[in-house]
C-alpha cells in the first residue's frame, strides 16, 4: 500500500546515506524502521508475542558443533550414563 511521508531536508539526507551504505531501498529502510519502532512499543506495554520478544535474537546463536537435532533432554542422558560409566570402572 502506497505511503507518502514528508522528511525534513535534514532526515531525507540521512535516510539517503544509509540507504546508499547499506545498498536497500529507501522503503525497505522506512519498513524496517516501523517494525523495530512497533516491536519496542509492544515491549514497552508487554501486547508482544514470546515470538515477536525473541525476533532479533532467533538465529544467531551458534552451535559450536552440537548435534541441534537431539534434544536437551537425550543429550544431558548420554552425559549422566558417561558419568556413571566412568565412576563404574574408575
Amino acid at each position: 500500500m502506497p505511503l507518502t511521508v514528508r522528511l525534513d531536508p535534514g532526515t531525507e539526507r540521512r535516510l539517503e546515506q544509509l540507504a546508499r551504505r547499506t545498498r536497500q531501498t529507501r522503503s525497505d529502510i522506512v519498513r524496517e524502521a516501523l517494525e523495530r519502532y512497533a516491536a519496542e512499543q509492544a515491549t514497552a506495554t508487554g501486547d508482544e508475542s514470546a515470538l515477536a520478544a525473541w525476533a532479533d535474537v532467533i538465529g544467531i546463536v551458534a552451535s559450536n558443533g552440537r548435534d541441534d537435532h537431539r534434544t536437551t533432554g537425550e543429550r544431558f542422558t548420554e552425559v549422566a550414563r558417561r558419568k556413571a560409566r566412568d565412576r563404574r570402572a574408575g
